[in-house]
């Protein structure tokens, strides 16, 4: 068959191809007289018998299945005289089949249940037989089993084989069971049995119903290829499915057809009607209604109840009363549903006058209100909050003999709860409970409910155990509202204990309590929570609106998880689920705070273009975005366009704006602004004043802040804690410490003002700044007594002042307190603790602190790594310095230049000199400029072990990084050779740098001076005094001494003194080693007399006393030199000796 075909890719066709093969023999032998078909049943009882039949139990029940089956064959053989059967004999018929099936081995036999239906049937006990067939198919006997056994039942009451087939079809549509139910009615067709039209649109509206409207489109393809009898119900259920898909143009094209062959019925234009009304279409829904009076078909009651309920649901409740004009043109009279119907839509509206009219315009058209007319007047009253109205129709509908129902009861139930009348609704449940009427699910899920939004989690509670108590189960409607009422109070453990316990009772979640979980997940910051919820949605085949879906991308952005945010932003593109305003402004907010208001902006255009209406709070993301990027100008442009949108602004709108111009504009613009917010019925609130301050504040311009917390103060604004903080730090920072204690003492102290944590932080950063420690412990002993509880900060805060001055007993002496009072320590906290722990010297101390700060997952911070590499490098234990090295490296951080500085210093003294020159590159690589003064060491090492080529190496990386000119790149390796003796070669580079114009600084010139005086070459070094003059630097002190040394180590007294003479012509100071040198030298000499001027010098400087009587020169000269002796070891550090004579001339000179 051609358009067999067109199921061969759904799962119907292939059921059906798996079937057909088993069926083929028994669909050939089903169409024979009975008595000429093969005996079958006997392999049919053996097929059911079970697999082990080993046991004599098992040997038993199979003989009884033989004879059971054999006597069922029998009774089947036997010539009936047809007659009718009663629903005694179907009882019976129940009965013994009840009997039967609870024997071991025959609940497995198919004819035992076949013939049980077919008397049922005839019985007239329909729903008995469904049952049983709904037995049958769950049961897992496949469909060919069970159609060939109803086929040889089926023989003996032909009249009955249509009702069967289709009580069949729709036994595994009512067991979800669509597949079987397509397969058996193709499979009836190939044993020679037409599906009716009945059991064929069964199959068709479980489908649509389903979802599956391709599948049935394919279906009906083929049925209409086998001729099977189709009628009006079957295309009224196809254009259900086209109006269901929204497809409403192809239901229109449908609709013609079928008014072409005069198929319409009343159901057809009543389903167009429904949906035309959903969708808001009146004027083709009025146009449906002109169709039917031209098709002859009339439109009764329920049509028009149809188009009243739409538009009462649709809150047009007004143009639903207008429709009674019609039907009644149409000489219809509405009945109670319509009036019902009218008075609910206009207590839904609000419209409680209106609705008291229907009710009235009811009575008077002799229509005697029923309980569901008084339970919805009831239901309107509460809704809108007019409970005394609804106990006056209450009682009016008890004097009436009206009997109040369970609904009745529970609208004024949910009346009391949603006004938090909780008291009369506990009376009330009481009250029904001791007349003895039945409290059923829904008003204790009402009562459960309205403890749970008063926050009364425990008497919603108590009310649930209560429910149980009375052995009433509860729903999936009862524990959502239970775990709703839980998270909101944010009782996420409770929550998640409920819905344990609800899965443990059978009740599955659906997706509004899993919309609830989610959305109270993502508010809370649960993120993974909610994502295992989101997870177990589609584990449960059910699907996730929207709403989760943006609930869950906002939670990504707040919790600044935007990898993640960004791809969950792609996946709902793919699955094209649309997004709210809130994802929207969640994006935007992110891209502002990151920095990207071109994004922003992007992501603000497809928000319009989407049409998702911005709201105040996408503008105040923009507006802030703009603001904090710099973006000024563009602020206030953006801001420009917004006062000519309506709703578009509000007093935190003009905030940010007011922040951005106090962060980057002026004073004048600021208040400029608060003027504009005056005039357009914006009155500055605590945010615009506080923003203002601390503008101020930043700005130094101290007095108008004053001025701004006084008109705080007289228009009764009391300051927030922001704004007396900013206003603190603003007088410390300019250094008006005493007003900030007069402002925090006076002011907020009189005035009652609550001062936080920060405020009294900032207030003791002054007194650290200060070193007023006493200040601190009683800044410390006030936050105790005011009821503020100091933070990790202000512990930090005194610590650190504890640490600064030495005290680094009492600086763990606090840690100590910190840990007990349950205050977690940071990373700052164990840096100030390490730094202590390294001045008093215990390193190997403060190294174990460091791993114990990171086992308890506190991340250190690159502060810690440096006091830590610096006072091991300092103490030349360069390996720890380098393992502590390689962790910084491990943890992505880069050390300080003076951390770099230490290490390279410590590695030069441990000769460790390439290791050093490694360090010093990658100080480099890390972006931080190297001193000079680390490759002048690192040449001066080189040099002093014999690496000149190092040095020179090192020399022309130092002027090819530009870290110094060329001639002092140069100067260095001069230094650098005459420091290790080679004299020769320091010449030689000093003399190539004169040729090519490059000057040596004064520090190489004095060197090399010191050089040659030390080679007794006194001419040699006195002629670069004069190259060095003739070049234009000034020659210092430590030049002068180094030639007055070199003269005095070769007896040149005379000569030495000329330079001291021109020392002081120069305007130079000569200092101690100048008049020890000059001193001693004499003194070793013998040559005293002509130290006479030189003695009055030192005197006249006060660096020895004069004497009031006289003294020979000999021993002022002896006490001179002693005295300038102690000077010096005094400012050395040196112990002073009792005698200066033996001290030599040479250990005088310091260059």
């Amino acid at each position: 068959m051609s358009s067999f075909s067109s199921l061969a890719c759904s799962s119907y066709r292939r059921r059906i191809v798996e079937c057909r093969a088993a069926a083929s023999h028994a669909a050939c032998s089903s169409r024979l007289p009975y008595r000429a078909r093969p005996p079958a049943l006997p392999k049919i009882g053996a097929d059911m018998l079970p697999a082990n039949t080993t046991s004599a139990h098992g040997v038993d029940s199979s003989i009884i299945s033989v004879l059971t089956v054999q006597r069922w064959e029998t009774l089947n053989h036997m010539a009936y005289r047809t007659g009718r059967l009663g629903k005694a004999h179907g009882k019976l018929a129940l009965k013994i089949l009840s009997s039967i099936v609870q024997r071991s081995g025959l609940d497995r036999i198919i004819p035992i249940y076949c013939t049980a239906v077919l008397i049922l049937i005839q019985a007239q006990m329909h729903s008995q037989a469904m049952s049983v067939l709904r037995h049958l198919a769950v049961t897992g006997f496949p469909c060919s089993a069970i159609f060939s056994s109803l086929l040889r039942t089926i023989s003996c009451c032909d009249s009955t084989k249509r009702v069967v087939i289709d009580l069949l079809v729709k036994a595994y549509v009512k067991e979800r069971r669509v597949e079987d139910a397509v397969v058996a009615i193709f499979f009836m067709e190939d044993c020679g049995f037409k599906a009716s039209a009945v059991a064929c649109n069964t199959v068709l509206n479980a489908l649509v119903e389903e979802g599956e409207s391709e599948h049935a489109w394919l279906f009906m393809r083929e049925c209409l290829a086998r001729k099977f009898p189709l009628d009006v119900t079957t295309c009224n259920i196809l254009l259900n499915s086209l109006c269901t898909k929204g497809k409403t143009r192809k239901a229109e094209d449908m609709l013609r057809k079928m008014q072409s062959y005069g198929l319409p019925n009343s159901v057809t234009y009543n389903t167009m009607l429904h949906w035309y009304v959903k969708k808001g279409r009146f004027k083709a829904a009025l146009g449906v209604l002109e169709d039917m009076k031209r098709n002859s078909i009339k439109a009764d009651v329920y049509t028009y109840n149809i188009m009243i309920d739409k538009l009462c649901k649709i809150k047009r409740s007004a143009r639903a009363y207008l429709l009674i004009k019609r039907m009644r043109e149409d000489n219809l009279k509405p009945d109670e549903c319509t009036y019902n119907t009218l008075v609910n839509g206009f207590f839904g509206e609000g419209k409680i006058n209106l609705a008291i009219y229907v009710f009235n315009q009811m009575v008077t058209q002799s229509l005697e209100p029923s309980v569901a007319t008084y339970t919805t007047l009831i239901d309107g009253y509460c809704r809108n909050g007019r409970i005394d109205e609804a106990l006056r129709v209450l009682s009016e509908m008890q004097t009436t003999g009206a009997r109040p129902s369970e609904l009745t009861y529970s609208a004024l139930l949910n009346g009391y709860c949603k006004l938090s009348m909780l008291g009369p609704a506990l009376d009330l449940m009481d009250g029904l409970k001791s007349r003895g009427m039945t409290v059923n699910k829904t008003m204790y899920t009402i009562l459960i409910d309205g403890f749970c939004q008063v926050g009364e989690i425990s008497k919603a509670k108590q009310t649930f155990m209560c429910m149980l108590g009375d052995g009433i189960g509860p729903d999936v409607i009862t524990y959502s509202a239970l775990i709703n009422g839980m998270c909101k109070m944010a009782k996420m453990n409770e929550a998640n204990e409920i819905l344990a316990r609800m899965q443990k009772s059978g009740v599955l979640p659906n997706d509004v309590l899993y919309t609830t979980l989610v959305c109270y997940y993502c508010k809370a910051g649960y993120v993974k929570e909610a994502l295992k919820h989101f997870v177990d949605i589609y584990r449960r085949r059910l699907v996730a609106n929207p709403v989760i879906h943006n609930a869950l991308l906002c939670a990504f952005y707040r919790k600044d998880m935007i990898t993640e945010a960004e791809h969950f932003k792609q996946y709902m593109y793919r699955m094209k689920i649309p997004f709210d305003t809130a994802s929207f402004n969640c994006i935007i907010d992110s891209y502002c705070h990151r920095g990207n208001v071109l994004e922003a902006f992007s992501v603000y255009d497809n928000m319009v273009r989407y049409g998702h209406p911005p709201n105040i709070c996408t503008y105040q993301n923009l507006l802030r975005g703009l603001c904090q990027g710099g973006h000024l100008v563009q602020a206030k442009q953006f801001m420009a366009r917004l006062l000519d949108i309506p709703y578009a602004i509000d007093e935190k709108t003009l905030n940010a704006l007011l922040l951005g111009i106090c962060k980057y504009g002026t004073l004048d613009e600021a208040l400029d602004l608060c003027e504009k917010m005056v005039k357009s019925n914006f009155l500055p609130d605590i945010h615009t004043y506080t923003i203002l301050l601390s503008g101020f504040c930043r700005k130094g311009k101290i007095l108008p802040a004053v001025i701004i917390l006084q008109m705080m103060l007289k228009k009764g604004l009391v300051p927030d804690t922001v704004a007396c903080t900013c206003l603190l730090n603003g007088l410390i920072n300019e250094g008006q410490v005493k007003a900030a204690s007069y402002l925090f003492q006076e002011i907020i102290n009189k005035e009652g003002l609550y001062l936080d944590c920060i405020a009294y932080n900032s207030l003791m950063k002054v007194y650290l700044k200060r070193g007023n420690i006493n200040t601190l412990e009683r800044v410390m002993s006030d936050m105790h007594d005011n009821g503020v509880y100091p933070n990790s900060a202000s512990y930090n805060i005194l610590m650190h002042g504890y640490v600064n001055k030495g005290l680094y007993s009492w600086s763990f002496y606090l840690y100590k307190v910190m840990l007990r009072k349950g205050i977690k320590p940071n990373n700052v906290t164990y840096r100030l603790l390490i730094l202590g722990l390294t001045e008093c010297g215990m390193i190997d101390v403060a190294v174990k602190f460091l791993e114990k700060m990171v086992l308890e997952g506190i991340f250190p911070d690159k502060l810690a790594f440096d006091i830590l590499i610096t006072a091991f490098s300092e103490k030349s234990r360069m390996y720890n310095a380098l393992q502590l090295l390689n962790c910084m490296k491990w943890l992505h951080m880069s050390p300080s230049s003076e951390t770099y500085s230490a290490m390279i210093n410590g590695l030069i003294r441990k000769n460790c000199l390439e290791q050093s020159h490694k360090i010093l590159c990658e100080m480099l690589e890390s972006g931080l400029q190297p001193k000079h003064t680390h490759y002048i060491a690192l040449i001066n090492a080189k040099c002093r072990v014999g690496d000149i080529d190092g040095a020179f190496r090192l020399k022309d990386e130092m002027k090819a990084l530009d870290v110094v000119p060329a001639e002092v790149a140069d100067s260095s390796i001069i230094r650098g050779l005459c420091r290790c003796g080679k004299l020769e070669e320091a010449v030689i580079v000093f003399s190539s740098m004169m040729r090519v114009g490059m000057v040596p600084t004064v520090a190489t010139f004095t060197t090399l001076m010191h050089g040659l005086s030390k080679e007794f070459k006194i001419d040699d070094a006195l002629h670069l005094k004069r190259l060095m003059e003739s070049c234009g630097l000034k020659v210092d002190v430590v030049t002068y001494n180094v030639l007055i040394t070199g003269l005095c180590n070769i007896k040149c007294i005379s000569n030495a003194l000329d330079l001291y003479e021109e020392m002081k012509s120069k305007g130079l100071w000569p200092n101690i080693t100048t008049y020890i040198t000059l001193t001693g030298a004499m003194w070793a000499t013998c040559q005293i007399q002509e130290g006479e001027k030189l003695l009055k010098d030192i005197e006249d400087r006060g660096l020895v006393p004069s004497y009031k009587y006289p003294v020979s020169l000999e021993m002022r000269m002896e006490d001179a030199i002693k005295r300038l002796n102690m000077i010096r070891n005094c400012r050395k550090g040196v112990p002073v000796m009792d005698k200066a004579g033996s001290l030599p001339v040479e250990a005088g000179i310091c260059v």
